[in-house]
């Protein structure tokens, strides 16, 4: 890697590692959530129907919250253009959380189907690599921004009970805080 790239690849190592982490937040929600109701029934006829369809008609059901969500997506970036912020930033994390859930619920139904199409197994076995590769390039700069954190975090637990003493608001915050951290 040229030296003069390598910014590029660690935002984009970053970036993958970002979307990866949504990915892995949202199919806890959606595991949490679907905990929550009864949709085992549900999820167990999903799977039956699943099994008896063909590899690409899965396929299809797969892609379809994809081919819901993305316009919608674009729709938000255009209320973003339009000086509509709120709404338009409100419309894409929408979209992103739903579309990363309901692609995880959905690949959990469909993933042994998917997976007995060849390019299917080499386009996930491609994405594991690829997150492998990113991070193992962003774990040096993970670990640095871990060093300085607990650096100023000792430096401030520091400045702060050196001034506990000098403001009684302050030392009783500290003294509640080291209080509850026994506790737990």
């Amino acid at each position: 890697m040229h030296s003069w790239t390598r910014p590029f690849w660690i935002v984009l190592a970053a970036f993958f590692l970002f979307e990866a982490w949504i990915w892995d937040l949202c199919v806890g929600a959606g595991r949490w959530l679907t905990s929550r109701f009864p949709l085992e029934p549900f999820r167990r006829a999903m799977r039956k129907v699943v099994e008896r369809l063909p590899a690409q008609v899965v396929l299809l059901i797969f892609l379809i919250p994809l081919a819901i969500l993305e316009p919608l997506k674009f729709a938000a970036l255009w209320l973003i253009a339009t000086h509509h912020w709120f709404w338009g930033i409100a419309l894409f994390v929408v979209a992103k959380f739903v579309g990363f859930g309901l692609v995880a619920f959905l690949f959990d139904l469909t993933r042994d189907k998917l997976m007995s199409m060849q390019w299917m197994t080499r386009l996930y076995s491609l994405t594991l690599r690829a997150l492998d590769w990113a991070h193992q390039l962003v774990e040096p700069y993970k670990r640095i921004v871990r060093e300085h954190a607990a650096r100023i975090k000792s430096v401030m637990a520091v400045a702060l009970k050196s001034r506990a003493g000098q403001s009684t608001f302050l030392g009783k915050i500290l003294r509640l805080r080291a209080r509850l951290r026994r506790q737990a």
